[in-house]
């Protein structure tokens, strides 16, 4: 009877104290962002250190290096940069409310010409559009002073670089203190796994820089070729919002669409089929070769990973979806699909139906021969 009465007390107890880690990781949720991006940190400068170590530096000097190659480099970049962002960020912003008014005109006219559609330029005019984008703009600036974030993400991001320069100058006491959780006889399984997770982190951090890069270019080229104005700051834009997988791209195209309506329609039009072809030959060369084959996760898996993780951690969360995703992922498929056996095949719904098999298969092959020599 005491062992009937035990059993649900210890799964009483362990409920509460999973709901209680649960609680507590909520709370802490500032400190998980840090934690997370002294990690995307620490990985990004990884490989070039291990590089600089294989050719015999030790492995601080071989960090100072790359420290050193890092600030002189984004130095340059903002130096050449930033002047250009500022000055043409701003120029679009004043005329923003013009170009909303281009088109309530439009909308306006479009009512005028054709009447049959049903369509009236009341319902845009309505909106306000233009007070409406003064006021975020408005906001946007007055963001940073309204908030008391601002010294505090200063003192995280201080935080996260202190943090990934320690995991990156010396990793392996980080290793052992996860692997001393766990039973001796298990800590060999467990850093297999952190590898794992490690490769499959990298081949996000891989893969999200060679899509920025390929869509900033590619972006520059295009808006540039159609003279559409501000060409290099929507390609900025764009390769940003390109981290945010999905509703990034939708939402880069807006800016440069407005703008290009301003001129034309119809320039319009094509700025909106350059944004597709450009994302259509991210899709089809980046992802397939390098975020496909290390992230190894399913569209849909990846929209829900965003909903949620933007849910619960805001644009943050949005960011670390995919890393996220794929961590659980890795240990889901390592602690319990292969417990169970092999997992079905990705190429089961590709097999042939029953009559196939039947007509075509090797089966049916054989059944043939055997009727025969019993008739």
């Amino acid at each position: 009877m005491s062992r009937s009465l035990f059993q649900p007390l210890r799964f009483a107890l362990a409920l509460g104290l999973i709901a209680a880690g649960g609680l507590l990781l909520y709370e802490l949720v500032g400190v998980i962002e840090v934690l997370a991006l002294a990690l995307i940190i620490a990985l990004i400068l990884d490989p070039a250190v291990n590089l600089l170590v294989r050719l015999r530096f030790p492995r601080f000097v071989a960090l100072l290096v790359v420290l050193g190659c890092a600030v002189v480099g984004f130095g340059l970049l903002g130096y050449i940069v930033l002047p250009l962002l500022s000055e043409q960020g701003s120029d679009f912003l004043a005329r923003a409310p013009g170009v909303v008014q281009s088109v309530q005109q439009y909308a306006a006219d479009l009512a005028v010409s054709y009447p049959s559609l049903g369509f009236t330029g009341s319902g845009v005019a309505s909106l306000n559009l233009t007070d409406a984008i003064q006021e975020v703009i408005q906001r946007a600036g007055e963001l940073y002073t309204l908030t008391t974030r601002g010294a505090g993400f200063l003192l995280q991001a201080v935080a996260a670089v202190v943090m990934a320069l320690y995991m990156v100058s010396n990793p392996r006491p980080l290793v052992n203190g996860v692997l001393a959780l766990f039973p001796v006889e298990k800590r060999g399984r467990v850093e297999e796994i952190l590898q794992l997770i490690r490769v499959r982190a990298s081949g996000w951090i891989i893969g999200q820089i060679a899509a920025i890069a390929l869509i900033f270019v590619l972006t520059w080229i295009g808006l540039a070729a159609l003279g559409v104005e501000y060409a290099f700051t929507f390609a900025v834009l764009t390769g940003a919002l390109e981290i945010v997988p999905f509703f990034g791209p939708i939402l880069a195209a807006v800016p440069p669409t407005l703008a290009a309506f301003a001129d034309s329609p119809t320039l319009a039009l094509v700025v909106v089929i350059v944004y597709v072809a450009i994302h259509q030959i991210e899709a089809h060369v980046i992802s397939p070769m390098v975020m496909a084959r290390s992230v190894r996760l399913h569209p849909v898996v990846v929209i829900l990973a965003i909903l949620a993780m933007g849910d619960l951690l805001g644009l943050a969360g949005v960011i670390l979806a995919v890393p996220t995703a794929a961590v659980v992922t890795v240990l889901l498929d390592e602690l319990y699909v292969k417990p169970l056996g092999s997992a079905p095949s990705p190429r089961a719904a590709e097999l042939p139906d029953q009559g196939d098999e039947d007509q075509g298969g090797p089966e049916g092959g054989r059944e043939e021969p055997r009727t025969a020599s019993r008739s």
